[in-house]
């Protein structure tokens, strides 16, 4: 419910601005997402949510793939030797936004079976890898000195060390990571799907709709689909740190 306030004061502004006529008004939209929800759009004759499983699906791949790397290599940033190691490579390249690999990752995949597909999903990989990973890595790094030097009174050697404290520790980082990676890796799919033609996706619907005549109330109904599942996803994680004490707290 705390919520309706500001819904309903976005949706005076849009109405505010329609009134301008500088975009249209919101009822309009909602009949033309009603549409495209139902019976598609004339042009590619796909539906919104065609459009849309097709983009959650590469990003589900390109974060998954992420996630798999960023968790064991953020928690192993606990060892100085593996910090030394991986740590100067990672910061010259995590400053690289991953639109700027676009072009490189389509040149580089051109010769796969699917080249755009694979293309994609690394773009998504590089958007979810960096943010999981500093987020993880910056747990496991700075799990409390007192913590580890007691385990090595009891006798515990680095793994047992690692497995008992360091992993627990940096749990909160693992879900905070995975939550803001998998945002990006959603919005880097969307520019992703721009640049290059995919038959699907929302990114590739709204650049459709803007090449054949600037249609404005799909290419906003494409702009909120995006919001929306973006939306959902950030809910659901946010709802799995509500479920676990140890995810709330406070970040180092």
């Amino acid at each position: 419910m705390n919520k309706l306030p500001s819904f309903f004061l976005f949706i005076l502004i849009w109405y505010l601005f329609s009134f301008f006529q500088i975009i249209p008004p919101p009822h309009t939209v909602a009949i033309t997402f009603a549409t495209l929800f139902i019976h598609g759009d004339p042009v590619l004759g796909r539906t919104i949510l065609e459009h849309s499983i097709s983009s959650l699906l590469r990003v589900l791949a390109g974060a998954g793939i992420a996630f798999l790397i960023s968790i064991p290599l953020g928690i192993s940033m606990w060892y100085p030797r593996v910090y030394s190691l991986f740590h100067p490579a990672l910061e010259i390249l995590r400053p690289i936004p991953p639109l700027a690999w676009i072009p490189l990752s389509y040149i580089f995949f051109a010769s796969f079976p699917r080249p755009t597909l694979f293309a994609q999903i690394f773009i998504v990989f590089i958007g979810s890898f960096f943010p999981s990973f500093v987020a993880i890595s910056d747990y496991a790094r700075n799990t409390p000195y007192e913590y580890v030097e007691l385990a090595k009174v009891f006798g515990a050697d680095k793994m047992k060390i690692l497995r008992h404290i360091v992993i627990p520790y940096s749990l909160p980082g693992i879900i905070t990571g995975v939550r803001v990676g998998l945002g990006v890796g959603w919005m880097s799919i969307i520019a992703a799907e721009m640049i290059a033609t995919s038959g699907l996706g929302l990114g590739y619907f709204i650049m459709v709709m803007y090449e054949v005549g600037g249609r404005v109330p799909e290419i906003i109904s494409g702009m909120a689909m995006i919001g929306l599942i973006g939306y959902a996803m950030n809910a659901i994680l946010l709802k799995v740190e509500e479920r676990f004490p140890w995810c709330l707290q406070s970040e180092m």
